[in-house]
């Protein structure tokens, strides 16, 4: 087999507020490569690693217009990092102004990169879109470009591909939160945001503790708390990397010049508002949550606050199917 790994955009120029499409290949796809280019405009600190997230307000892979990936910037890297560990390592972390700098986010149609046996099918040119929304204002960053590269499998005839869109949830009141969850697929594990996490001396979540009921019944998950199951993300791939603030204080007032300056953020990585909550821990359908002729598949959240929640079911569509 051969995979081909190519670029659809090249140094483009990205403005705010602007939507942009492009037609993506149509051989099995594996995984869509989102790498930002782009020129800090801050000395002497860190540019947080939200803040380049964040110049992607939405990217989207529509197939017919339906969407089989639909996310935030900063969701995607969640995603790509806790279901396809796939970690960015990012370019030129010495934190002065003028710095020029980038960073990737991956699409993936798989769990399992380059796997021929779950991928995106083979598509007519149209059909498959990248769609990618960017943000009304880049936050302490200037002249951003984008690259594109995509992985094809020319020769995959896969059985299945996965689909990432998000469910959005406000609760009016502290307490009981129930977020149905989508019928029909399997569905292989669950990306969440919630908006407070414990925080220096305060002990509120959004996502206090978290269950999975089906037809009103507890399966997998009867109850958990998120400490715990944030926690437990490590048993899925390595901990969180450089993604994080960590700052040496200078004292010396001789040395104040070179002092990062940066606010000390109470949170130890980029991720530290994200949870993942698997079921198909072996990729192989023995503990896929199962959904197909049920009524009621439930995301029981007992809410610490009314902050906002975003939860990203991981389905496994069998490529015969629907999107």
């Amino acid at each position: 087999m051969e995979f081909i790994h190519s670029v659809l955009a090249h140094d483009e120029a990205v403005a705010v507020s602007t939507v942009i499409s492009y037609d993506l290949p149509v051989n099995p796809l594996s995984h869509i490569l989102l790498t930002l280019k782009y020129v800090q405009n801050s000395a002497n600190a860190q540019l947080p690693f939200a803040n380049v997230l964040a110049m992607m307000s939405r990217i989207e892979v529509l197939y017919k217009g339906s969407a089989v990936f639909s996310m935030s910037g900063l969701d995607a890297f969640a995603s790509g990092l806790l279901v396809a560990g796939f970690e960015s390592w990012s370019m030129n972390e010495y934190g002065l102004d003028d710095d020029e700098r980038a960073l990737t986010i991956l699409v993936p149609m798989t769990r399992t990169l380059y796997d021929p046996h779950e991928c995106f099918p083979r598509t007519t040119r149209g059909e498959l879109i990248l769609q990618i929304t960017y943000a009304a204002a880049f936050t302490l960053i200037d002249d951003v470009m984008a690259q594109i590269e995509t992985v094809e499998l020319p020769t995959a005839a896969p059985e299945q591909f996965i689909k990432q869109t998000t469910l959005t949830k406000t609760p009016a009141a502290a307490g009981q939160v129930d977020i149905e969850l989508p019928i029909g697929n399997e569905i292989s594990e669950l990306v969440l945001w919630g908006a407070t996490i414990p925080c220096a001396d305060v002990d509120t979540a959004t996502l206090d503790k978290l269950e999975i009921l089906i037809d009103n019944i507890n399966h997998f998950y009867s109850e958990s708390n998120i400490e715990t199951v944030h926690c437990m993300a490590g048993r899925m791939r390595y901990a969180p990397g450089y993604h994080g603030s960590h700052v040496h204080r200078l004292t010396a007032a001789a040395f104040a010049q070179w002092d990062d300056t940066s606010a000390v953020i109470p949170a130890d990585h980029v991720l530290s508002n994200h949870l993942h909550l698997p079921f198909d821990i072996f990729r192989d359908g023995r503990y896929a949550l199962q959904t197909l002729g049920k009524s009621d598949v439930v995301l029981r959240i007992d809410a610490g606050d009314t902050g906002a929640i975003r939860v990203i079911p991981v389905e496994i569509v069998k490529s015969a199917g629907s999107v």
